[in-house]
């Protein structure tokens, strides 16, 4: 047995299926929420610890360049190779920051039950919805394949995360320009850090 299954991982390694596509979509949420959920109910982590692992599984679990390029539309073509790399880097650890503290301050140890998934084109769609007492709020996670799975988009009742972005910054840059949106984010990262 254990030949066989040394056999099969090699055999994915040579041919080079990655694991992150070998499993469906669902699996590849289920994996992340009951890491985050995992981290959250283990009592002998502190906060800043929980905080850490998060941030670690937000980091690995997005596709920041493809957000940052759709957050910003159009502008994000006229910008230099330096901006863009500025941008997403502030972008990237914004994002990673208000979605670990979404995550310590909103999951404790709510039921979760699994959706529809829809596959195709490279893109995958899986619907969830946090059960709780008094409450059912669904969110749904939009990803797709990356080198593996990663997510591009959570909508959280009905409320796409990366549309809300959007929405921002368009009318930032509209009304006063790209370089002050760029300094805003900058500021409010020196704030977190």
């Amino acid at each position: 047995m254990r030949k066989l299954l040394c056999g099969v991982v090699l055999t994915c390694f040579w041919l080079g299926v990655n694991p992150a596509l070998a499993q469906g979509p669902t699996e590849y949420i289920r994996g992340i929420l009951d890491r985050v959920m995992t981290i959250q109910n283990n009592d002998s982590l502190s906060r800043a610890a929980r905080s850490q692992a998060i941030h670690q599984i937000v980091s690995s679990s997005f596709d920041f360049n493809a957000m940052a390029k759709d957050v910003l539309g159009g502008t994000f073509d006229q910008l230099s190779s330096s901006q863009r790399s500025e941008f997403i880097d502030t972008f990237r650890y914004l994002f990673q920051d208000s979605y670990t503290r979404m995550v310590l301050n909103f999951l404790k140890q709510e039921n979760i039950e699994y959706g529809k998934a829809t596959q195709g084109g490279g893109k995958a769609k899986v619907d969830t919805v946090i059960k709780r007492p008094n409450e059912n709020i669904p969110v749904t996670y939009l990803m797709h394949s990356a080198g593996g799975w990663k997510l591009y988009d959570v909508v959280v009742d009905g409320v796409s995360i990366l549309s809300t972005y959007r929405s921002q910054f368009a009318n930032v840059i509209k009304t006063k320009s790209f370089n002050y949106l760029i300094d805003k984010m900058k500021q409010q990262r020196r704030g977190v850090e």
